[in-house]
C-alpha cells in the first residue's frame, strides 16, 4: 500500500513524502530525478499533495513506476526522510470540506435526530485542518465539545451532476478526519432553526491524516473498522458498511448541488459513541492500516 503524507521541508516549502513499500521517500526529490530520466522537463515540480491530485497523476501506478524506474538508475536510499520532520495534513488548504450528518443510523439516534432519507450535509473552512500531532485547541466558550472519528475521501477530478454509477471514478483517495464538533453551540443553533456552521468551523476543528491512501489500495472502502480511542479507551467503533448513503450516492447528490473540485474533502460521517473531550486527553482515530490520526487537547 502507498501512503502519502505532506512534510515540512527545507526552506519552509510543504513537500510530499511517500511511504512506498514500508519506506518514507521525498517525492519531490524523486520526481525531479525521474524528470531527468524521462527527460520530460516541462512536467510539473510537485510540492504539494493536492498539484499531484489537480494534474490527475494521483494513481498508486505513478509511485509505483516512478520509484522501480528510479532503482533502475542509482540507488535511491538518499531520497529517504530521516532526522525531524514535521508531517502536515495530506491536503493542507482543499477547496472545500463537506462533512455529511447523520450517515449511521445509530449516531443520528444516539443524538435525538431522525434517520434522513437524503444526505444531510454541511461545510466546515479549511483554516480548521491540522496535522496528525498538532493540538485540538477547545475554545474558552465553546462548552462540550465532541470527536466525530470518520473516513474521508479526497476528489480527483473537477464534476458536475455525477452518476452514482460512474461516481467511485471522481476519488483520488481516502485519508481520515476527525470531525471535532462543539456540541452545546450545535444544538443552541439547531434550536434556533440555525446552521451548524460555527459549532464545526473553530480553528483546529479537522484533524486530518496522517496519510491520503490511492484509491487503487483501497479494495472495498464500505467495509472498513473506524475506531476512535480517547486515552486508551475505545469510544467509537464502527463499520463503513453501515453507512445510510454510500459513497457513490454521496457524490451523486453533492455533484448535483455544486461543482465538486479536485481536492475537494467529503467526510463521510460518524458512527455513534460520540463523546466529550476535556483538555488533556489525548485522541485516536484510526481506519484499517491507514495509520492513527493522533491528537492531544489542550
Amino acid at each position: 500500500m502507498t501512503k502519502v503524507f505532506s512534510y515540512l521541508g527545507e526552506n519552509n516549502l510543504n513537500r510530499v513524502g511517500v511511504e512506498w513499500r514500508g519506506i518514507e521517500y521525498n517525492f519531490t526529490q524523486a520526481w525531479e530525478m525521474f524528470k531527468e530520466i524521462k527527460l520530460d522537463r516541462t512536467a510539473p515540480s510537485f510540492q504539494l499533495v493536492q498539484l499531484i491530485i489537480e494534474m490527475d497523476l494521483f494513481y498508486n501506478e505513478t509511485f509505483d513506476e516512478l520509484f522501480e524506474t528510479l532503482q533502475e538508475y542509482r540507488k535511491i536510499d538518499d531520497l529517504c526522510i530521516r532526522g525531524h520532520r514535521k508531517f502536515l495534513a495530506p491536503v493542507i488548504r482543499p477547496p472545500k470540506i463537506i462533512g455529511i450528518g447523520r450517515n449511521y443510523a445509530k449516531h443520528a439516534e444516539e443524538l435525538g435526530n431522525a434517520v434522513p432519507e437524503t444526505p444531510v450535509f454541511f461545510t466546515k473552512p479549511s483554516s480548521a485542518i491540522i496535522a496528525s500531532g498538532d493540538p485540538i485547541r477547545i475554545p474558552p466558550a465553546a462548552g462540550r465539545v465532541d470527536h466525530e472519528g470518520e473516513v474521508a475521501i479526497v476528489v480527483s477530478k473537477n464534476c458536475t451532476d455525477v452518476r452514482a454509477a460512474e461516481a467511485m471514478d471522481y476519488v483520488a483517495g481516502y485519508t481520515i478526519i476527525n470531525d471535532v464538533t462543539a456540541r452545546r453551540l450545535q444544538d443552541e443553533d439547531k434550536k434556533r432553526g440555525l446552521p451548524w456552521a460555527r459549532s464545526k468551523g473553530f480553528d483546529t476543528f479537522c484533524p486530518m491524516g496522517p496519510y491520503l491512501i490511492p484509491a487503487a489500495c483501497v479494495a472495498n472502502p464500505h467495509d472498513l473498522e473506524v475506531t476512535v480511542n480517547v486515552n486508551g479507551e475505545v469510544r467509537q467503533q464502527g463499520n463503513t458498511k453501515k453507512m445510510l448513503f454510500k459513497i457513490p450516492q454521496l457524490i451523486e447528490y453533492l455533484s448535483q448541488n455544486m461543482t465538486l473540485y479536485a481536492g475537494d474533502v467529503i467526510a463521510t460521517g460518524t458512527p455513534e459513541g460520540v463523546g466529550p473531550l476535556t483538555a488533556g486527553d489525548t485522541v485516536e482515530v484510526s481506519v484499517a492500516d491507514w495509520g492513527v490520526l493522533r491528537n492531544r487537547v489542550v
